[in-house]
């Protein structure tokens, strides 16, 4: 299995200060509105089935959450689709923590499928009956979906769904694959770091439902897989020493390319950018040939998943998650305004597909 020993582990440089930085080529876009009351509903309702915070809070209560919210949609979003969102995604990343990189899920194969398919049935499933034998996971997981099922349309939720079960099969997928291919590798992660979902929670925080025509065109499938693997990329150069020093066990694109490759730790770091910033230079095609025809609804998909990726570069730069420090975080707000907080250009002008035969075809739609 790939581990930390298989590339030498005393390669590894300790943590040092200052944060990897990522450049965004687009302007830094101003933030609507934070809706902190939603947020401390969503806090109130993870409490209620006991799910505890992972490390000690660098902000008040829901900060993070109500940025993130805040980012996706907009002042006329209703208040209980926020709350919905806000809900599953709390839940998810209770998932994320404490089933799929606790440190055990890797030695337990057979519980941790027997688990994920209970939960991927009540995703898909309206009316669930939980029972009181079911684990807070499942009956969280009921409860967020059932919200936003009074309130979003049955194309969303079907996508929603779908996009729960591509990310979690993945991130098994993951902990389970033997020192994989680059490709591979890439493959699995936009997956399994939920990129896609994203996109869905977006739409429902739009004016109207992208349709099914123009949501499953290639162009737009390609767009929104390139924007999550941008932030995955950058989430494996920001967690890595997390991850390690945890003992979780999933595989990192560093692991990856310094197994492929045989690079040093500080070569893996820069090859992992130079790949997120030729997946930028993607992104700004297609986001430019989509915008031209784009009708409301997916203009705001399109100009928020833009937006995805800045928010979750700030929220990397200040999550305690990532940055245990406190010398080491600054507050949100701040973030959009430094410079020194990002990369004053993209590291290559590299426009070419990526060698991943997996994503290459993204290129063919810009």
């Amino acid at each position: 299995m790939s581990s930390t020993s298989d590339v030498d582990r005393a390669a590894i440089p300790a943590q040092r200060g200052g944060a990897p930085r990522f450049h965004y080529p687009l302007p830094m876009p101003e933030i609507s509105h934070i809706p902190t009351g939603v947020a401390a509903q969503v806090t109130a309702w993870k409490e209620s089935y006991g799910f505890r915070e992972q490390s000690p809070a660098s902000h008040s209560p829901g900060t993070i959450l109500a940025w993130c919210l805040g980012r996706f949609s907009t002042p006329e979003t209703s208040e209980a689709v926020l709350r919905g969102i806000g809900c599953v995604m709390e839940w998810a990343l209770v998932i994320d923590d404490d089933v799929l990189d606790h440190p055990q899920a890797r030695s337990q194969p057979s519980e941790l499928i027997r688990q994920m398919c209970q939960i991927l049935r009540v995703l898909e499933s309206p009316g669930f009956r939980v029972t009181e034998q079911d684990s807070s996971y499942v009956a969280a997981a009921h409860d967020a979906m059932e919200q936003l099922r009074a309130v979003c349309t049955p194309t969303q939720m079907n996508r929603l769904a779908t996009g729960f079960r591509r990310g979690l099969t993945s991130g098994v997928h993951k902990l389970h694959f033997d020192v994989p291919s680059e490709d591979e590798y890439i493959a699995m992660r936009f997956l399994d770091f939920g990129g896609p979902l994203y996109a869905v929670l977006i739409d429902m925080c739009g004016p109207s439902p992208v349709p099914d025509g123009e949501w499953h065109t290639p162009a737009v499938q390609a767009i929104i897989e390139c924007s999550s693997l941008i932030c995955a990329l950058e989430n494996d150069v920001f967690s890595f020493h997390k991850e390690r020093a945890e003992g979780q066990p999933s595989t990192n694109f560093l692991e990856v390319l310094r197994a492929t490759r045989g690079l040093s730790f500080d070569q893996a770091v820069a090859t992992a950018i130079e790949t997120r910033d030729r997946l930028m230079l993607l992104f700004l095609r297609l986001r430019e040939r989509l915008m031209a025809s784009a009708e409301p609804p997916l203009r705001n998909l399109v100009g928020q998943l833009g937006t995805f990726v800045i928010a979750n570069t700030e929220v990397t730069l200040c999550a305690s998650r990532y940055n245990p420090s406190p010398e080491q975080r600054m507050a949100l707000e701040d973030v959009i305004k430094t410079p020194a907080c990002w990369a004053p250009s993209l590291s290559t002008t590299d426009t070419s597909p990526l060698p991943y035969p997996s994503i290459s075809w993204w290129w063919d739609h810009c």
